[in-house]
């Protein structure tokens, strides 16, 4: 038997680095999604689903003021 890697998807590496944003500026994801005008049920699902929007990653970054590919950095 071959070892396989859980290797993650670009979208849920997005995920993971919108997860990283949120705790390292705002208190909660309640906070963030008041201030960036969306409901805590869209960030939950992007954090946990991974981003599947090209467009909601774009609006992201511009939003954190980051370039769209520091979302696919995997940390």
């Amino acid at each position: 038997m071959g070892c396989t890697m859980n290797k993650k998807t670009p979208q849920q590496i997005a995920g993971d680095n919108l997860r990283k944003l949120i705790r390292e500026n705002y208190q909660s994801q309640e906070e963030f999604a008041y201030d960036y005008g969306t409901d805590v049920r869209t960030i939950s699902r992007y954090i946990n689903n991974g981003i599947n929007k090209v467009d909601a990653i774009q609006e992201l970054a511009e939003f954190f003021n980051i370039p769209f590919t520091a979302f696919f950095i995997e940390n």
